[in-house]
């Protein structure tokens, strides 16, 4: 099969996920081409893969605008094929996140009408190297709601799950193939 991973990052820890996953899916034996939303690169023809997944982290209850506009241009062919969706989410660490986590991918839904065959919901990381002490602050209180507190001299924690995105990506790659022979 081959594969298109399309992503939307805003501070790199989606890539690294679209880039894990795609090595996942050459280890299956399979081809993976990943682009990147932003529009920094040509946009392949989605017609020459068998299945696309995407991937896009959630910043301020949103994906990214070049994610967005991604699929707009390619809505058509996207619902011609066989789709995952990865949703990229800090809310995805605390305890009751997950509920939160869904309502960012039902809106996604409910905003472009692309429905998913497959959706992982997963975990993200925090750049604080990279923040200043607003965006350091804005995690602290709107993202963990108080939660949990990570200090900067705790780095640069990541919390992606990645034995939970490697099921799940070769899951979907096994169900699709299945799918796909008994037609």
């Amino acid at each position: 099969m081959n594969v298109l991973i399309a992503f939307g990052t805003t501070e790199g820890q989606t890539r690294k996920i679209a880039r894990h996953m795609a090595q996942s899916i050459r280890d299956c034996g399979h081809d993976a081409e990943l682009h990147d939303c932003s529009g920094q690169t040509v946009v392949p023809d989605i017609g020459d893969f068998d299945l696309v997944i995407l991937a896009a982290s959630v910043h301020h209850k949103r994906y990214q605008t070049a994610f967005y506009n991604f699929i707009e241009l390619n809505l058509a062919t996207l619902h011609a094929k066989p789709l995952a969706f990865v949703s990229v989410s800090l809310s995805m660490t605390l305890a009751s996140g997950e509920a939160e986590a869904r309502e960012y991918v039902d809106d996604f839904v409910t905003e472009t009408g692309l429905v998913p065959d497959a959706v992982h919901l997963a975990e993200g990381a925090i750049r604080y190297y990279q923040y200043g002490s607003s965006e350091e602050l804005t995690i602290n209180l709107l993202v963990f709601k108080g939660q949990k507190k990570m200090p900067k001299r705790d780095g640069n924690p990541e919390y992606t799950n990645w034995e939970a995105l490697d099921t799940f990506t070769t899951t979907f790659l096994e169900d699709t193939a299945r799918s796909t022979s008994s037609v």
